[in-house]
Order: C-alpha cells, then structure tokens, then sequence
C-alpha cells in the first residue's frame, strides 16, 4: 500500500463529521459551504485514502492512522465549538 496523502485542516473537518453522520447539507450548513463543494472535498478525501464510500473512509481513517486522530479531535471540537 502506498503512503497515504495527508488531509487538510479542512479535510479534516469534513472527515469528522462525516464520523457524526451528518448529511452533505448538514455539513454545508455547519462549515458555510456548497454541497457542491462539500462533495469535491469529500471526493478528495476518497481519493487521498484509497477508498470509495463513507464508512470505508472513516475505519481507514480512525482504525490505521491512530497519529491523526488528535487533529479529527480537534477539528470536531472545533465543530462544536460553534454552537
């Protein structure tokens, strides 16, 4: 397997929420983007990974990568700490 890209901070924070089971328009909403450009993020996301669906994406994420939990971490408190 190849090395996997790193995510940006922003991809970072869609992952997390993709985590929590929000919907696309959910996480449009939350971060004050597009649909659109929440689907080219999760695209990126896909591909940086090397996989194809959400659920894949997430186990690969959180389950192989335990280094880059804490920047999920913190991007969800992030998240949260908006509202």
């Amino acid at each position: 397997m190849s090395e996997l890209s790193p995510l940006s901070k922003k991809e970072l924070k869609i992952l997390s929420s993709l985590s929590m089971g929000l919907l696309y328009k959910e996480i449009a909403s939350d971060h004050g983007i597009s649909i659109n450009t929440v689907k080219k993020h999760v695209k990126s996301i896909y591909r940086k990974l090397e996989v194809g669906k959400r659920q894949d994406a997430i186990g690969k994420f959180f389950g192989n990568d335990h280094q880059l939990q804490p920047a999920v971490e913190m991007a969800a408190k992030e998240n949260f700490q908006r509202y």
